[in-house]
């Protein structure tokens, strides 16, 4: 939930990152298909019936590299309350404006198809870096909906380190760090983006989760894989931890 804004990222030594409690978001999204995890998938496509009058889309980044593509959306709310499960849908076009990808497909993890939170009045950004493309990608539509929930109760203390970046000989550079949750209670998820500026400009974005955070000060490591290049970069780490008392269908 609460932006925090990074040094400089000046690559580190490269490394190999070990075996961890946080994953990608490619390999995790693998995994919840075969389990079939339906607390976290959503059965059905995303559908906007009527647009949002409170969400603007302030801009919007396609990045691409081997790895995969992904779109960076910055968002601001005109609304007094404080928004979750904003739908957002994303159209991504080829060079001849034809589409390529679109997250609107049954079975689409939640977060990848609507913004988790933004404050009253506020600003957020939102990373989708599962843009399956079938030609090269070339540019993008958004469209934010209105059917949006409010939320008003307290936003679980965690603490999240400053990311170091790294580099992983088979997934690329990463934004690797420690989280601990500071409530004492047990937390169901964090989601984590890691989004690179350099002069302004997005060139690299991420996204992360922990599942199932144990009541414990213990620190828990995680990774964020980048779709783009870091280096040299500024790192913003957003932080989205679940909601006391609601729960994304």
């Amino acid at each position: 939930m609460r932006l925090r804004s990074l040094v400089g990222a000046a690559l580190a030594a490269l490394a190999v990152v070990a075996l961890s409690a946080c994953q990608s978001t490619q390999s995790r999204s693998a995994e919840l298909e075969k389990e079939g995890e339906s607390t976290l998938l959503s059965s059905h496509g995303l559908k906007i019936g009527k647009e949002s009058t409170e969400v603007e889309v302030t801009s919007t980044k396609l990045l691409s590299d081997a790895n995969g593509s992904a779109v960076v959306v910055s968002l601001h709310s005109d609304s007094g309350k404080n928004l979750v499960d904003v739908p957002i849908l994303i159209e991504v076009l080829d060079a001849k404006g034809k589409p390529v990808y679109s997250n609107d497909i049954p079975g689409i993890e939640p977060a990848l198809a609507s913004v988790p939170y933004i404050s009253a009045h506020g600003a957020t950004d939102w990373v989708n870096d599962q843009v399956l493309a079938s030609a090269k990608p070339k540019s993008v539509k958004v469209t934010v909906g209105a059917d949006a929930d409010s939320y008003s109760g307290p936003i679980p203390e965690i603490e999240v380190t400053r990311p170091r970046i790294e580099g992983d000989p088979v997934s690329g550079l990463e934004a690797t760090g420690d989280v601990i949750n500071k409530t004492g209670e047990d937390q169901d998820r964090l989601l984590l983006y890691a989004i690179a500026r350099q002069g302004g400009e997005i060139v690299a974005a991420g996204r992360g989760a922990i599942e199932h955070l144990k009541a414990s000060t213990k620190p828990l490591h995680y990774d964020v894989f980048f779709i783009g290049d870091p280096s040299g970069a500024d790192v913003e780490l957003l932080e989205f931890p679940a909601l006391p008392g609601h729960k994304s269908e």
